[in-house]
């Protein structure tokens, strides 16, 4: 089993949570204290740019697909911008089937992913521009 790991850093004027390993209700509590974490970094922050970094995620569950559209909820209402990367193919395809990713640019209300942090860095900055 791939071991649980989260890491919240800022990257070019993005907060950055990157996560690692299988997030499953056998880290449940880890979880939810990063999820905390990240409202909390949130919080303080000048801008509200947030990147969810899959990278080296290699499965996720329900309680982590709670996590990721609260989180999108909540910098949505702080006018931000919320991004996923690094999605293996397998977890992308799962996120298209749950209609969660953005399908074309028409409809704007799906969450976006990029396949690296630097192009999510680089679209959620160039937005502000």
């Amino acid at each position: 089993m791939d071991v649980y790991k989260f890491e919240l850093a800022e990257d070019g004027g993005c907060l950055v949570a990157a996560f690692t390993g299988q997030i499953s209700t056998h880290c449940y509590t880890e979880c939810r204290d990063d999820y905390n974490e990240i409202r909390r970094r949130l919080s303080l922050a000048d801008s509200q740019r947030l990147i969810i970094d899959l990278t080296e995620t290699s499965f996720f569950g329900s309680l982590f697909i709670g996590m990721i559209l609260k989180l999108s909820v909540t910098v949505g209402h702080q006018n931000g911008k919320f991004a996923l990367c690094g999605l293996s193919d397998q977890l992308n395809e799962l996120m298209k089937k749950l209609m969660l990713l953005e399908r074309n640019s028409e409809t704007g209300s799906y969450l976006k992913h990029y396949q690296t942090r630097d192009e999510a860095i680089s679209d959620l900055t160039l937005l502000d521009a």
